[in-house]
């Protein structure tokens, strides 16, 4: 669903003057520093580009582009973001983010020189609206917490599940030995390369046999999302061609190794790249002595990738598959695959 987009300019003329440190009319004792606010572009939920022009006077300065803030005259000491010149021009422009949705900002082109800094007039610009909306939460069965959202009626988690043991209470048992992965059919857990640290930003990996357990792995009110649930979440946010942009977290504390114009989080999913394990892995053939792959052949992607198992296999007679997606760094798509039983995925659950 499209937004209007509101751009307010506060100056009736193309080019805004200058003020120093925020009274209007003064200018830096050289008399030629001159920045000005000149246009804002490419809005969306949680960025925005602004073009500013920018004069160098007597001194030299490298300080110079785009402050903003939720309140009038914002200053370059607070939210600000470097100016890039376009190639033999003046003219240069800022990336803001990150930003909130359905929020208006105000922002001024600025320029820093030894007599001080000087700021272009003022405009602001109204975020589009997110098209997910907070919901309820939850707590699993080990009382820990995770925020959810609602997107098109479904409410989802918003971080990857992070449970050792069935809703009954049963243990999941914590496998790291890469033999004894291999030949499970009943569930297991382990983290991103058996590393306990990446457990509490990227939740646990677990294999199907966890997901199709009749003991329940979802919180209680709650399901593992089905292949359906994927489909329609895809299918919501514009299709698969772009919908994995709108899924991928872009906060400052983000680890994805992309820029914010490939990961806009206007869902509200805040999904990140917690890579995956054992993905269509099988052992070699034994040898003698026995020889353990390294972790690099074992886990791959973190901080580019991350799958998401469904509860829905493929159906495929040519192979035991189960529909997983997954979104990546180099691509702005929700991909639609087959993995084998045995991989190591990350789980979301949707409320019943």
């Amino acid at each position: 669903m499209k937004k209007l987009l509101v751009v307010t300019l506060f100056s009736l003329f193309l080019f805004s003057c200058s003020t120093k440190d925020g009274v209007s009319g003064s200018s830096s004792s050289d008399g030629l520093l001159d920045v000005q606010t000149y246009s804002i572009l490419d809005v969306n939920f949680t960025s925005a580009k602004c073009i500013g022009v920018l004069t160098i006077g007597g001194y030299a300065t490298s300080d110079y582009g785009i402050c903003w803030s939720t309140a009038p005259n914002p200053i370059a000491s607070g939210f600000h973001a470097q100016g890039v010149f376009n190639t033999g021009s003046t003219v240069f422009t800022s990336t803001l983010s990150p930003l909130m949705a359905n929020t208006t900002y105000y922002v001024r082109a600025y320029a820093k020189d030894a007599s001080g800094t000087v700021y272009g007039a003022q405009m602001s610009f109204t975020t589009l609206n997110m098209v997910g909306s907070t919901g309820g939460g939850l707590i699993d069965v080990e009382n820990q917490s995770y925020g959810s959202v609602v997107i098109n009626g479904k409410e989802w988690m918003r971080k990857n599940l992070e449970v050792s043991k069935y809703k009954n209470g049963d243990l999941i048992p914590q496998v790291t030995d890469v033999t004894q992965w291999n030949a499970l059919t009943t569930g297991a857990w382990c983290y991103y390369e058996n590393d306990s640290a990446n457990g509490p930003v990227y939740g646990k990996l677990y294999n199907w046999y966890a997901i199709n357990d009749s003991r329940g792995l979802a919180p209680t009110g709650w399901h593992i999302a089905t292949d359906a649930d994927w489909t329609s979440l895809n299918d919501y946010l514009g299709g698969a061609n772009v919908a994995g942009k709108k899924l991928k977290d872009n906060t400052t504390t983000s680890t994805w190794d992309v820029t914010t114009n490939s990961a806009t989080n206007e869902s509200g999913f805040s999904g990140l790249p917690g890579g995956a394990g054992y993905l269509n892995y099988h052992l070699p053939a034994p040898t003698t002595p026995p020889v353990t792959p390294p972790l690099s052949d074992l886990f791959k992607g973190k901080t580019k990738v991350t799958y998401w198992w469904s509860a829905t296999t493929t159906g495929s007679t040519a192979a035991d598959l189960v529909w997983v997606r997954n979104i990546n760094s180099s691509s702005d798509q929700l991909v639609r695959s087959g993995v084998i039983k045995s991989s190591a995925l990350s789980v979301r659950c949707v409320k019943n």
